[in-house]
C-alpha cells in the first residue's frame, strides 16, 4: 500500500498524522516519515497498522517482511561450528 492510500484511509477514520503523533508522543514529521517509508519506527508503524486493521507487513512489505539471513562466520562460531576459511 502506498503512502497516499494510508493517509486516505487514516482520514476516513478521522485520524490525522498530528493526532497520531500526539497519541504516541512523537513529532508529526516522524509519523509522516514512517508513512512515506523513509524511516523505520516499528512502534509507530505498528500503531498505524492497528488503526487500519491491517498487518504491518501489508502496509510496508519491503520494510517489515521477514528476510531470513544466511550463515555468517560469527553465528557459526557461536553455534560451535566454523565456516571453511575462518580461524
Amino acid at each position: 500500500m502506498d503512502a497516499v492510500e494510508i493517509i486516505y484511509r487514516l482520514r476516513r477514520l478521522g485520524k490525522s498524522q498530528a493526532q497520531i503523533a500526539r497519541d504516541l508522543g512523537v513529532t508529526g514529521g516522524v509519523v509522516n516519515n514512517v508513512i512515506h517509508d523513509r524511516i523505520t519506527a516499528y512502534a509507530i508503524a505498528s500503531h498505524i497498522a492497528s488503526l487500519l486493521a491491517c498487518r504491518i507487513e501489508e502496509l510496508w512489505p519491503a520494510r517489515y517482511a521477514f528476510k531470513p539471513r544466511g550463515p555468517s562466520a560469527h553465528r557459526c562460531i557461536i553455534a560451535g561450528t566454523q565456516k571453511e576459511g575462518t580461524p
